[in-house]
Formats: structure tokens, sequence, C-alpha cells
């Protein structure tokens, strides 16, 4: 019996769902695995004054948070004006929605070129662990400009 024109245009559609509907989840599951983040930018004060060089890092509140390899820990170095931008993946890409720890390190440049940070910390280790700090942050699905923290030396 000859196919009548419905019938190839019911076949090839037919083709064309098997053919399409497994790539389509196939891309699917193609994910790179990365958490969505949030923009997150703010300013690093110390005695209030601006501090170029210090260290940020975000630590997850809840440790099931923070294992195997979805563990990221979003950081940034402030600017001469103390400003900066998180990273977690990229450069100022953010940070994952969630509840974090905040950590800070304010070292002495070292070495002969001065472009090593391994000298004393100058925040004397207030904020440098999860343990010591006091710093909490909640990232928002949103982009954020943070109020400044303002850390102390004492």
């Amino acid at each position: 019996m000859p196919l009548t024109r419905s019938t190839k245009y019911a076949h090839r559609k037919l083709w064309a769902y098997l053919v399409l509907v497994p790539f389509v989840f196939l891309l699917a599951s193609c994910s790179d695995g990365r958490k969505k983040c949030y923009p997150i930018s703010g300013k690093i004060l110390v005695d209030g004054k601006p501090a170029a060089d210090c260290f940020i890092y975000l630590y997850p509140a809840n440790p099931a948070d923070g294992e195997g390899k979805d563990r990221t820990i979003p950081l940034a170095v402030a600017d001469e004006n103390g400003a900066f931008a998180l990273s977690t993946y990229g450069t100022g890409d953010g940070a994952p929605a969630g509840d974090y720890i905040v950590t800070f390190t304010w070292r002495e440049r070292s070495g002969l070129l001065k472009n090593q940070y391994e000298g004393k910390d100058r925040l004397n280790g207030k904020y440098a662990t999860v343990e010591k700090s006091p710093v909490r942050l909640t990232v928002e699905k949103k982009p954020t400009e943070l109020p400044p923290f303002e850390l102390t030396t004492k």
C-alpha cells in the first residue's frame, strides 16, 4: 500500500521525536555542576580605614553544604579603596545563595618584590578561622552591595 502524504508526514514527525527527544535529555544532563552565583560586592575597613590587600573568604555555615566535590569557597581581595567583588568560579561572579561564616586575613606583603602575602596578619588572626570569626553572612538570590565590614586590629 503506498504511503499517503499525511502518512509520510507522520513518519517524519515520529523520526524527529525519536532523534530529538533523547538529544534534548542528553543536553539537559550535561550540566557542569556549578552552583548558581549572585554578584556580591562590598568594602572592608580596618579601624575605619580601607584595608587594601585584605582577603575575604566565605565558608558554608552548615558543614554538610561544603563537603565533597560541590565544595565552594567564594573569595576576594580588597583593592586600594577596600572594595571587593566575590568570586567563586570566575572573577567577580559572586557566591551561591546560602549562609556563610566570613573570614579575613590581612597579611603584610612579603618577598623580594613584595608580591607575596606571607607576612604577619595585621588582624592578629582575630578573623582568620571559622572558629574565631564572629562575622556571618547570608547570600540571597539577587545581586547585593553589602554594607562595609568594619574590622578592628584590637
